[in-house]
């Protein structure tokens, strides 16, 4: 055979089995490329279903918390409205008895039940101001407005009475009249209304609150 001949076939034989070496390769590599897609789309699956198991996990935590955090406000909303409320009623007792133009045998006297509607007005105030942050704001301020409405009634009345009786004239005498009447009409009139609306708002505070729509996007991972 020629020298040409046989380096044709030798670089024809090296051409062939490059050739299938290719394919081979190729085809190896085809299968490994499916496999790892395959292996890929797995993984990421079940990393997917766990971060959504982690994520409903935390939301439903969040959510326990929200009602532990919601129950425990409305128990101490609870107690503030009902010692508020005692206060108040206490309070208007003692002004409503000191405004009154009913006076009988053995009871306090007037000055003595000046100085105790006071205190109590003086209490109420207190407790109030201290826990108006459990109470909405519109609340607070109807309520605020009721006790100052009752103090000043008091005090209008109060200064008379803390007056010694020779001391005032006729005039004098008229405007503690005046004040004593306008105060028990205002106590037994006006009063009631406004302390029916407030009643009527503690229980509807107490009412919405007892009663929660609570949320959850937890639910929206639900399976």
């Amino acid at each position: 055979m020629e020298t040409w001949q046989t380096i044709l076939l030798a670089f024809g034989g090296n051409a062939a089995l490059l050739a299938v070496l290719g394919w081979i390769g190729k085809s190896l590599l085809d299968k490994l490329i499916v496999r790892d897609t395959k292996q890929f789309e797995n993984d990421l699956k079940a990393k997917s279903d766990a971060t959504i198991e982690h994520l409903r996990n935390e939301l439903q935590l969040k959510s326990i918390e929200h009602q532990v955090r919601f129950s425990r406000l409305h128990e101490k909303r609870a107690e503030v409205i009902a010692e508020l409320n005692g206060f108040f009623v206490e309070a208007l007792w003692e002004a409503e008895s000191f405004l009154s133009p009913m006076e009988w045998n053995g009871e306090p006297s007037k000055k003595e039940k000046h100085v105790t509607a006071m205190n109590k007005l003086a209490h109420l105030y207190r407790y109030f101001d201290k826990h108006r942050i459990y109470l909405p704001s519109e609340l607070c301020n109807s309520l605020e407005k009721l006790v100052k409405e009752i103090r000043e009634l008091v005090i209008n009345f109060g200064v008379y009475v803390e007056s010694h009786e020779d001391s005032l004239d006729n005039s004098t005498q008229q405007e503690k009249r005046k004040a004593w009447g306008d105060g028990w009409k205002a106590i037994k009139n006006q009063v009631p209304l406004a302390r029916q609306s407030l009643e009527n708002e503690f229980r509807s505070l107490l009412g919405a609150a007892g009663n929660p729509t609570v949320n959850t996007d937890a639910a929206r991972y639900n399976p």
